[in-house]
């Protein structure tokens, strides 16, 4: 099970579902039953599952020469943390403050992360290639 998760196969399905997962969270919501909250938690799951497929790199991130060198990146991981942290904050309850954060976290984040599959779709591609 392990190789696959690590397989292409894997992470091309995981990265084509996060790039179609980005036009799903466009619309709000304010309670968890919500299309934004379900598609955000599931979206939230396949993140993690992408950042795990790519643990070595993730985990390489503490080193400054690293983050030099992988400035996108680095500015991803640190809106992914921004944005579940700001998910947390729905966790402890729903607060007018809490949700303009969440705002503009989402709005960084969002075009962090087009930023990031726009640098990365080269490497995407090679995916596909035997």
């Amino acid at each position: 099970m392990k190789k696959f998760f690590l397989s292409k196969q894997a992470k091309i399905i995981i990265d084509i579902l996060l790039f179609l997962g980005i036009a799903g969270l466009n619309e709000t919501g304010r309670s968890w039953t919500s299309p934004h909250c379900i598609g955000a938690l599931m979206w939230l799951l396949l993140m993690i599952i992408h950042i795990a497929q790519h643990w070595r790199l993730t985990k390489s991130f503490t080193k400054w020469r690293v983050i030099q060198k992988n400035k996108i990146t680095a500015l991803t991981i640190l809106g992914f943390i921004l944005m579940l942290s700001s998910v947390l904050l729905f966790v402890i309850g729903f607060n007018g403050s809490f949700i303009i954060f969440h705002h503009i976290v989402g709005r960084l984040f969002f075009l962090i992360v087009i930023i990031h599959a726009v640098t990365k779709f080269k490497r995407f591609i090679f995916l596909f290639k035997k």
